[in-house]
């Protein structure tokens, strides 16, 4: 099958490090290089035709595995296009994987808040979590439960690299005709369905810990309207919210 886009990475263990990624576009081919969760630096090459492009493509995704990057993705994408099960799908992956490693990392703490944050533009994947330990030396207060940027455990990052490469098409000088209404619903509405799939099969525990737990997607400059908490979280979990949410109203 011929592909337009290829994504390569270096890991560190089994974590993103360093990423490669190549797109054929007609008559120029672009691509990137730099560290994970970073644009990185990118180059466009002009070319005299389409088969110039599908020859420089190929040779630097040659390039890349000479140099020791491993392939992660590779697919004919059409940038027109937004697939939300597909970057729901890569979103998952990587917030399961970014979570077990936060709760690898800390085996002392106990976390009992997950969120996975974006910014006004849909830019930005982040995945953020909390402990009950953390939020007992904060003083405890639903201050901090249900405000991520208070959190104590943000390293993890890298592991939504893939999902990252996939917005940011968006943001630079590539050809597409995505607008920043249907953008923002795109990847607003997949880290949604991630965080879904996430508590459906269980990654936060039962039902019963589940009403000990806040989950949360928000938007870090946003007026609070394309946060989703109620759907996330066990009618327990979310009375404590809404019940948090008036008295901060009334300040």
């Amino acid at each position: 099958m011929t592909t337009n886009w290829s994504l390569f990475h270096k890991y560190a263990g089994t974590k993103p490090r360093q990423f490669v990624e190549v797109r054929d576009l007609g008559t120029a081919v672009w691509s990137a290089t730099g560290m994970a969760e970073t644009w990185g630096t990118d180059t466009l090459d002009e070319l005299a035709s389409p088969a110039a492009a599908q020859a420089r493509y190929a040779a630097l995704c040659a390039d890349a595995v000479a140099a020791g990057f491993t392939l992660t993705r590779q697919a004919n994408v059409d940038l027109n296009r937004l697939d939300a099960a597909l970057l729901a799908s890569e979103i998952r992956d990587g917030a399961r994987n970014a979570f077990n490693a936060m709760r690898a990392a800390h085996p002392d703490q106990t976390l009992n808040a997950f969120a996975l944050i974006s910014d006004d533009s849909a830019m930005t994947i982040v995945p953020l979590a909390n402990s009950v330990e953390a939020l007992s030396e904060d003083g405890g207060g639903d201050d901090i439960l249900w405000n991520p940027s208070e959190w104590s455990f943000f390293e993890e990052g890298a592991w939504l690299d893939i999902a990252y490469r996939m917005i940011l098409p968006y943001h630079r000088d590539l050809p597409n005709e995505v607008d920043i209404d249907a953008l923002r619903a795109w990847v607003f509405g997949a880290c949604s369905a991630a965080l879904q799939q996430l508590a459906d099969e269980g990654l936060f525990g039962g039902a019963a810990q589940r009403d000990a737990v806040a989950l949360m997607f928000h938007v870090t400059d946003g007026d609070g309207d394309d946060d989703v908490i109620e759907e996330l979280n066990t009618p327990a979990s979310f009375r404590r919210y809404a019940a948090w949410r008036a008295t901060w109203d009334k300040r």
